[in-house]
């Protein structure tokens, strides 16, 4: 929809670098739709604005188009520009899905390759919603983002598949429409990315070895967008590397990421919490997925007994798993075998599994209406049941259009 030119005054400031007439164009249409001049129009292209940015933001929105360099090129400019607190849409001729990633990945707001409309471009949203300052008395305390920890009591049992659904919910607009992380901590034998068919995001073992460089421009380089609002970390060691020294640092980038994100999901192997016991203190709730089977039960009782003798603020929430058979244990003794009633149940289902499986595809996107998808989402709100109250917590942002 055209903006008011009476309104233009409230739009953010748009500077535009090309390099050909198609990108001056689009351009021009888009500087004077936000109400700039001829003045905001330069040549040069992405790697003009590069080097005239050099850690001096040239404007709220930078719009640069990529011309003849290389992508690799085109990512150091954008990584340099969005240094700078820049929004960087960048345009170009690559219309693989390689350059999307790659652009977004060193940190721009959006990639469209060629033809692109001026609507295309005024309709991008920025990644990272920013409220309004709130001034209260005494100050609003810090909202940290939802952090869910998801284990099995046993391998097999689908903790992983949860991990990932309920990423997928969190971030989802039909589901809690958060922007979301999704932590893959399983340094060993991740499958996130596997499951996911994506490229592994090798700036975890960055983020790990060094958390105090995580924000912004850092995620938007590092970590792998797999949908509009989530963004995954899943990395495993090479042979000859040792996990351990890359393990201690997750209790680094949990408050980070809290920070920078409205919810974040850990998929935990249990052998990495029994180790760094510290990281518990980093998480609202834990779910706890167990099948019907006297090992599970067991194993899920010792952990339970553990953890809240150590930990008695974490709130564990028992899942059972109808995944794995196993014993067919009833509902009734397990709760009472754990001495706590169970959060949920995943019901068996492979076919719609195996689709998902094959499509690359989280489970509650295959079939949003099964039974799986209904368990993920019951389960996301007895997380958000169980988080501990927070004082004086500021509401979410309103979502807003990028350019007003």
């Amino acid at each position: 929809m055209p903006f008011d030119s009476t309104t233009s005054q409230d739009l953010a400031t748009v500077q535009a670098y090309v390099c050909s007439d198609a990108g001056a164009a689009v351009a021009r249409a888009v500087v004077e739709r936000c109400g700039g001049t001829a003045s905001a129009l330069h040549g040069g292209g992405l790697s003009g604005a590069a080097r005239l940015s050099a850690g001096a933001r040239l404007a709220d929105i930078v719009l640069a188009e990529i011309g003849s360099i290389p992508v690799e090129m085109a990512c150091e400019c954008v990584a340099e520009i969005s240094g700078s607190g820049a929004h960087v849409i960048v345009l170009g001729d690559q219309g693989d899905i390689a350059t999307y990633r790659a652009m977004l990945k060193a940190g721009a707001t959006d990639y469209f390759s060629f033809p692109v409309t001026p609507e295309d471009i005024l309709a991008v949203r920025p990644k990272a919603p920013v409220a309004a300052p709130v001034v209260t008395d005494p100050p609003a305390a810090p909202v940290k983002a939802l952090s869910l920890a998801v284990m099995g009591s046993n391998g097999g049992v689908g903790a992983s598949l949860l991990a990932q659904n309920l990423a997928f919910h969190a971030a989802a607009a039909k589901g809690a429409g958060l922007r979301t992380a999704l932590i893959d901590a399983d340094l060993q034998f991740g499958s996130q990315a596997i499951d996911m068919d994506r490229d592994e995001t090798a700036g975890l073992f960055d983020a790990l070895m060094a958390p105090e460089r995580i924000d912004e421009t850092f995620i938007g380089a590092t970590m792998d967008p797999l949908a509009d609002r989530l963004l995954m970390y899943s990395q495993q060691v090479r042979m000859g590397q040792d996990a351990l020294p890359y393990e201690g640092g997750l209790a680094g980038i949990l408050p980070p990421l809290r920070t920078a994100f409205e919810a974040v999901i850990t998929d935990l192997p249990r052998e990495t919490l029994m180790r760094r016991e510290d990281l518990a203190g980093h998480f609202d709730a834990l779910l706890l997925v167990v099948p019907a089977g006297f090992s599970g039960v067991s194993a899920a009782t010792r952990l339970m007994e553990r953890l809240s003798a150590r930990n008695p603020d974490l709130a564990i929430l028992p899942v059972l798993s109808e995944l794995r058979a196993d014993a067919g244990l009833s509902r009734k003794d397990i709760e009472r075998t754990l001495g706590h009633a169970l959060a949920g149940t995943l019901p068996r289902c492979d076919a719609p599994i195996a689709r998902a499986q094959r499509a690359a595809k989280p489970l509650v996107e295959v079939q949003p209406r099964g039974g799986y998808a209904k368990a993920v989402k019951a389960l996301w709100s007895a997380a958000q049941v169980a988080r501990p109250a927070t004082p004086n917590a500021a509401k979410p942002p309103i979502k807003r259009r990028f350019f007003g």
